[in-house]
């Protein structure tokens, strides 16, 4: 690293704190790793250690999902392409998706699927049993640190209904006063058929937060309604929230209503750039105010110095702000908001009375930044920039007047969120400031359409190119669908989330984060000021020590047992009426099992019957199953039990999962129900007399619907068994023996024979680890369907390579759906990761 001193100190004048030095320093980082072979004063050394541990200690992949959209129906396909970035890839082979209910945080869905070199192609089914409301999907891989998942990703959802409703339900106010020592709220439930509607309808409810509830029962509607009497005294901002659960035989409804609560103070923070105030020297200080309920407010205030007001100032509507002062040792420095009238005082921290203050002209940067430090003390300080992972520089600074601005060159520093502390000499942390490099390097990608403009059922033909003049390339997912299916509020994108979202939490909803004009950029200085804010990470980065590091890895793994059973008859004195009862023992000899799918690889349990299985060998196709039996059938009377690992994890996480903000009004079904222009056909449907479960058609379960014979084979669009392909699940129907269907999984033509499944003593069947599935949208040059086809995806792709030098094409036809309609490309370059979108309209055929 070289170091270059462009320009010499100022000239005193009478006033010490108005002298001002310019320094230019341009730090040539070879690479960005370069730093650590630099020899560094011990003090600073010792600082590169802890950091060094500090990121052992900390590190995990970072894990982003990109989902076909947000809004889905049962019976519905969710397709999504998975990117997993700084992992060991030969460690991490199954990622695990679990669907959550947010109220209640039951898991609803669980399937796993194939991990290859980073990327995971997927694609599972909304079941019909999942009822309209807010879910949450979850995902995990394989390994576990400190008996804990490494990698966590979460993207919430909303399920909606496209099915004719037997029943609605809604919540009216009435009473709901504040002055009221009780809040009452009416349920209504209307069944579209009066002389079918029942007595009673089962009710469960709960108030306030899903994991503590304020209040929570079950009660029965009488004529179809019901009166929810609560004490107003167990409301307050936040906790206020009814939430009802609705179900008559298997139709569910979820809705809520948000109630009056006494006012609480608002909850106002400050961010003094660096981390502290210090007396005389002006200072930029964040600051943010949000409700008691945490809803983010835009407000304006008066700002004190003792009881004189000094300024006025305001947040914007994202409830940010900032504001400058220059705090005076023995002041006193407090807020009144406009529009509070029990006239709360809200208190800025005390100033320091000494010590180095820190400032950054603008924190969003491409390749210089310039730096303001201010200190009334001659003394040696140390400017360093990192990552909390690693050191990229520290500059000795000779603070031999009061203020100084440094400008650095930024040359082959990584793009993202950088650090920077300011110590003392002993390294000794004052003050920190969130900066953004190289901003205005980003892989950004241009999509076209040959159209603007389209008819119903008609082709789009699109085009993607990487922008810049570097020779690029890589790979993105692709999907067109429904713009009203994407809400903005749940709607993710790689590049906000893995240069923001992943390390800043709790930023607000926008629609642009790492936009080009100011006002893109204006938010996301306000974002790192606030949200960047991290005085006490050094703490946990200087009490980091070696044995900190030490962390247990484990790796999810299935495991069974055979089982001896054991049927007891009863003896000749009994009754006649006692029937044969069976029980399991271990057994306590090595037995040979066969896995199916890899049939000529048997393997034997140790002598107690127990056994591993290796996740290679339990993939299969999408809702495929894996088949275990015993190698000799007729030895004995044995029964195989499979432990799934991720199961147990799933329902510990889920209880863990704190749910996004919803806003908790939906106080009828109508939100949860699809405009009738969306809705998909669906045959009659079919009486079962047997028990089955709710997902089963003639019994087999089918992971969302769709008719299918006994083995779970089905024919759509003339194909076998094509789950991928983008037909509305009611267009299925059982395959015909001895008829000639494309089965996808051959690659050419089947003559279908049909199939046996039946399950003996000594075997078992459990869902497997998914393979990747193509998507086949639907071309109407070749088949024409009558019935409506109201499709939302008309398009996904799960590995599109893209690059620089030429335009990649794709096309796809539109459906029966009408409106705006968006393709989203999201993926990795050779350097980057790129996100990009266009809109079209869909019109009706003339």
């Amino acid at each position: 690293m070289k170091i270059y001193l462009l320009s010499a100190r100022n000239n005193k004048n009478s006033n010490s704190l108005s002298i001002f030095v310019y320094v230019v320093i341009l730090l040539l980082l070879n690479n960005a790793t370069g730093f650590s072979q630099t020899i560094l004063p011990k003090n600073i050394d010792g600082l590169n250690n802890k950091i060094s541990l500090y990121s052992i200690k900390n590190q995990s992949p970072t894990l982003f999902i990109h989902f076909d959209k947000t809004i889905y129906t049962n019976n519905e396909n969710v397709w999504f392409t998975a990117y997993l970035f700084g992992a060991d890839y030969q460690k991490y082979k199954t990622l695990s998706v679990a669907l959550i209910k947010d109220d209640g945080r039951a898991v609803v869905l669980e399937d796993k699927f194939v991990i290859g070199n980073g990327l995971v192609f997927g694609n599972t089914i909304i079941p019909d049993s999942v009822g309209p409301g807010n879910y949450t999907f979850m995902a995990t891989t394989n390994r576990l640190k400190n008996g804990k998942p490494d990698v966590i990703f979460t993207q919430p959802i909303t399920i909606k209904t496209a099915d004719q409703q037997g029943y609605t339900a809604s919540l009216n106010p009435v009473d709901t006063s504040l002055t009221a020592a009780e809040q009452k709220v009416m349920l209504q439930v209307s069944f579209a058929n009066i002389k079918q509607s029942p007595l009673a309808v089962p009710v469960s409810y709960y108030v306030g937060n899903t994991a503590h509830p304020v209040l929570k029962d079950s009660v029965k509607t009488k004529a179809g309604q019901y009166i929810f009497t609560i004490p107003s005294k167990l409301l307050s901002q936040g906790n206020n929230i009814l939430h009802v659960h609705v179900k008559y035989k298997k139709e569910e409804k979820d809705i809520s209503m948000i109630l009056p609560a006494a006012p609480q103070p608002v909850i106002v923070k400050f961010y003094p750039e660096g981390g502290n105030l210090v007396n005389n020297i002006q200072s930029n200080i964040g600051w943010e105010v949000k409700s008691a309920a945490g809803n983010l407010m835009g407000i304006s205030a008066v700002l004190y110095e003792d009881k004189k007001v000094i300024d006025t100032i305001a947040t914007n509507s994202y409830g940010l702000g900032k504001f400058q002062l220059k705090p005076k040792a023995g002041s006193s420095y407090y807020l009144k908001l406009y529009t509070n009238k029990k006239d709360t005082l809200y208190q800025l921290p005390t100033a320091l009375t000494s010590g180095p203050a820190l400032s950054i002209t603008n924190a969003i940067v491409n390749d210089t930044l310039t730096v303001n430090i201010k200190d009334e003390q001659h003394e040696k300080l140390y400017l360093i920039g990192h990552n909390y992972k690693q050191l990229f520089f520290a500059q000795p600074i000779m603070m031999t007047t009061t203020s100084k601005r440094i400008k650095f060159i930024l040359k082959n520093m990584p793009k993202g969120l950088t650090q920077l502390t300011l110590t003392d000499s002993t390294g000794r942390p004052f003050a920190e400031r969130t900066f953004f490099a190289h901003y205005n390097q980003r892989a950004s990608l241009t999509i076209t359409t040959d159209n603007d403009e389209y008819v119903t059922r008609t082709k789009v033909t699109a085009k993607v190119k990487l922008d810049g003049n570097i020779p690029d390339s890589g790979f993105v997912s692709v999907a067109c669908v429904q713009e009203n299916r994407i809400e903005s509020k749940k709607r993710n994108d790689i590049e906000s989330y893995f240069y923001l979202k992943h390390d800043l939490e709790d930023i607000p909803v926008r629609a642009t984060y790492l936009g080009i004009n100011e006002a893109d950029k204006q938010f996301l200085e306000n974002v790192l000021l606030i949200k960047g804010w991290r005085r006490y990470t050094w703490t946990d980065v200087l009490k980091t020590e070696p044995a900190d590091t030490l962390r247990q890895f484990e790796e999810l793994i299935f495991k069974g047992n055979v089982m001896q059973v054991v049927v007891r008859t009863p003896d000749s004195h009994s009754s006649t009426n006692v029937l044969p009862q069976s029980k399991e023992s271990p057994i306590k000899k090595q037995v040979s099992v066969i896995n199916l799918n890899r049939p000529i690889d048997p393997f034997t349990t140790d002598n107690t019957g127990g056994f591993t299985l290796n996740d290679d060998g339990l993939v299969t196709m999408p809702n495929g199953k894996v088949t275990l039996r015993l190698n000799k059938v007729g030895e004995g009377n044995y029964q195989i039990h499979i432990t799934d690992p991720y199961t147990g994890t799933n329902k510990i996480l889920a209880q863990q999962l704190i749910p996004e903000d919803n806003n908790g009004q939906q106080e009828s079904t109508q939100y949860m129900q699809l405009a009738d222009n969306e809705q998909a056909l669906h045959l009659k449907e079919v009486n079962i007399n047997e028990k089955k479960d709710d997902n089963a058609i003639h019994g087999i379960p089918m992971g969302g619907g769709g008719m299918a014979n006994e083995c779970g084979d089905f024919v759509v669009g003339g194909q076998l068994n094509c789950w991928e392909c983008n037909y509305p699940l009611s267009f299925r129907s059982p395959p015909v023996i001895g008829h000639l269907y494309v089965d996808h999984s051959v690659g050419g033509i089947t003559n279908y024979q049909g199939c046996i499944v039946k399950l003996v003593g000594g075997m078992v069947q459990f869902k497997g680890i998914y393979a990747a599935q193509e998507f086949y949208p639907i071309d109407y040059s070749k088949t024409d369907p009558s019935a409506p086809m109201y499709i939302s995806t008309l398009y996904w792709k799960h590995q599109l390579k893209v690059s620089s030098l030429r335009d990649t094409e794709f096309s796809f036809y539109t459906s029966d759906i009408t409106g705006r309609f968006k393709i989203v490309v999201q993926g990795v370059t050779g350097n980057d990761v790129t996100y990009g979108e266009k809109a079209f309209n869909v019109v009706k055929a003339k």
